[in-house]
């Protein structure tokens, strides 16, 4: 019997040696996929020092971050103690990731993943055709940044190694396996249009203003306003719109509508480093002295920031506009190019706006693109600090709603009583 016990146990050890032999082997397979690079800690810690030195010199968005109770220092010394723990490529960008994100996301903060540096690149092929040659010098700076050698070569090998590999560098909190199914975003959906039963009231929801869909909204778009020329009231959703690009509204909402001329000014703050310098001056974005701000403004700003400048919108009065009242749904997840959208119809009374504060961060320009030097990895951010007409951050407070929904109110419903309309549009897609 003993005999017999000691054999069982020897099968039971040399089974656990080559289970135990199986795993290591795997892992080792493993930790090798995703080291695709093999960037030594030195190289990691050399790209996230010159990341932290970017951010330091040309961020805008530090007072909110001290607003919101991140001590910045210790989040930076925090992750760069732990650089040398992450084992692999992959686990080095999710942990730049997770750095970021420490921040809130203020200001497009954010690493480009696999999902974006792609959008990045269609949204380029798409807008070729649509820009002036200012606009288009916009694209230069971001073709220089996503397609200088080491960064395609990363995103090559990541796209190659990791199935859409999005969460690879944090979007998802852990990394899953090719063979998992991830839920796709979609970044701009088809837009929907409703006429009341009564023909007083329109309805138009519009999810993003990407360029994908740029032409066949234009279609749609030309082809309901005419449908609503004797409609009096049109109520355009926005919730939910993270923005897209600004030609998308201006061209398809705004120049074709403007009832009389229109004029939005805006001021933008902006930190004098030579990466935001040389970004400013690409783009023929004049700087001026920070001196020279209203006298409020520079009493609030101008301990920091150096420089500001003036954009301003003007539209001339369209053909054949709409001529009805325009309403404009918002939520906290309005963001980017839908933001600056919102903030044109407060600065000019295009449209009267209804709905809770707006996500904020409206620029005068793309987010800046910095590739950093070993990994190849592509950093966002915004570099222009846009002020409200009252003097506040657009980033910190959004755009205030003309008329405010609180509590378990919905902005449709609210926008309706405004209108003066029944129940009888309660189906109208919201």
């Amino acid at each position: 019997m003993m005999r017999i016990k000691r054999i069982a146990l020897a099968v039971v050890l040399i089974l656990a040696i080559c289970v135990g032999g199986v795993f290591l082997f795997f892992q080792q397979q493993n930790q090798k996929s995703q080291n695709i690079l093999s960037l030594s800690v030195e190289q990691k810690l050399s790209d996230f020092d010159t990341l932290w030195e970017i951010l330091e010199d040309s961020y805008p968005f530090w007072r909110e971050v001290e607003q919101a109770g991140i001590d910045k220092e210790a989040v930076y010394s925090r992750y760069r103690a732990e650089i040398p723990e992450t084992k692999t490529d992959i686990a080095y960008f999710k942990h730049i990731s997770y750095f970021l994100k420490e921040f809130d996301g203020l200001g497009h903060l954010s690493v480009l993943d696999g999902y974006l540096y792609g959008l990045y690149m269609d949204t380029i092929a798409e807008s070729d055709s649509l820009l002036s040659p200012q606009e288009q010098q916009r694209v230069v700076l971001l073709r220089e940044v996503l397609e200088n050698p080491v960064s395609q070569a990363t995103y090559r090998l990541l796209d190659q190694s990791h199935e859409g590999f999005r969460s690879t560098i944090g979007l998802k909190e852990e990394y899953e396996a090719q063979n998992q199914d991830e839920e796709k975003e979609t970044p701009s959906a088809p837009i929907v249009t409703k006429i009341d039963g009564d023909g007083k009231t329109a309805y138009l929801k519009i999810g993003s203003f990407a360029l994908e869909n740029y032409q066949e909204d234009k279609r749609a778009l030309e082809d309901f306003f005419l449908q609503i020329e004797n409609v009096p009231d049109l109520i355009l959703d926005l919730r939910g719109n993270r923005g897209g690009s600004d030609l998308y509204w201006e061209e398809l909402l705004v120049r074709p509508n403007a009832k009389e001329r229109l004029t939005s000014e805006r001021y933008f703050l902006f930190r004098d480093s030579e990466l935001v310098s040389g970004y400013a001056s690409a783009l023929g974005i004049a700087a001026r002295e920070i001196n020279a701000l209203p006298e409020a403004l520079l009493a609030q700003y101008g301990d920091g920031f150096p420089q500001y400048t003036v954009d301003v919108k003007e539209f001339a009065p369209g053909e054949r506009p709409y001529p009805g009242r325009i309403w404009v749904l918002v939520d906290e997840q309005v963001y980017s190019a839908a933001e600056n959208f919102v903030a044109f119809c407060k600065n000019t009374g295009f449209a009267a706006l209804v709905g809770t504060p707006t996500g904020g961060d409206g620029g005068i320009a793309d987010p800046v693109l910095v590739s950093l030097p070993n990994s190849g990895l592509i950093v966002r951010f915004s570099v222009f600090y846009g002020l409200n007409a009252d003097g506040s951050g657009n980033e910190a407070k959004g755009t205030e709603p003309d008329h405010v929904v609180t509590g378990d109110q919905d902005a449709l419903e609210v926008c309706k009583r405004l209108i003066g309309q029944d129940s009888a549009f309660a189906s109208a897609g919201a």
